[in-house]
């Protein structure tokens, strides 16, 4: 047998190079045997305000974002449904029949889905400092938006957001937040 040559004076050269290759082989193989399964009743828990008080808040979003120029397009990370936009039934046309209650839960999982991380700390914080969601910097015109700013700190459409987002919608500013063109 000849052995490649200088393999003759390091003779343990051989056997540590072919247990490295074997070990790199089998690698692939153990490695998945030490994870643990993912338990599959596994939750976790979304802090984001109450779908219970979003209606309002869908009311004035839907009229104000949701036309199918803006945001009632498919198209969008922020896409809302309803009445005068995207509609989830393909039967529906907008401006045909009144939103319907799965338009408002799917305009409230687009809304909170946004920044689920950001949207928690702002609730968790009562709502302060909302201006850290791109929602509400975009609709204040702190960020680039294409609609330009729709909404000025403190007046009545900001309230209804803000107020959402502080755990206590404020109805009346939400209506009134219906009646600005």
């Amino acid at each position: 047998m000849t052995l490649p040559r200088g393999s003759w004076d390091r003779p343990w050269r051989i056997p540590i190079v072919a247990l490295s290759t074997l070990g790199a082989a089998l690698l692939p193989f153990v490695l998945p045997a030490c994870a643990s399964a993912p338990d599959g009743n596994a939750r976790v828990a979304i802090v984001a305000p109450s779908a219970a008080s979003f209606p309002a808040v869908a009311t004035f979003l839907e009229q104000r974002c949701g036309t199918l120029d803006c945001h009632g397009q498919v198209g969008r990370s922020l896409r809302l449904y309803g009445f005068v936009g995207l509609r989830l039934d393909p039967t529906d046309v907008p401006g045909g029949r009144a939103t319907t209650t799965d338009e408002i839960d799917a305009d409230y999982q687009s809304v909170v889905g946004l920044e689920p991380e950001i949207l928690a700390a702002v609730v968790q914080d009562g709502g302060a400092r909302p201006e850290r969601l791109t929602l509400i910097r975009k609709a204040r015109g702190t960020e680039h938006h294409k609609g330009g700013a729709l909404i000025t700190p403190g007046d009545a459409q900001d309230r209804c957001l803000t107020s959402w987002l502080a755990g206590t919608v404020d109805e009346g500013a939400c209506a009134s937040a219906l009646m600005t063109p």
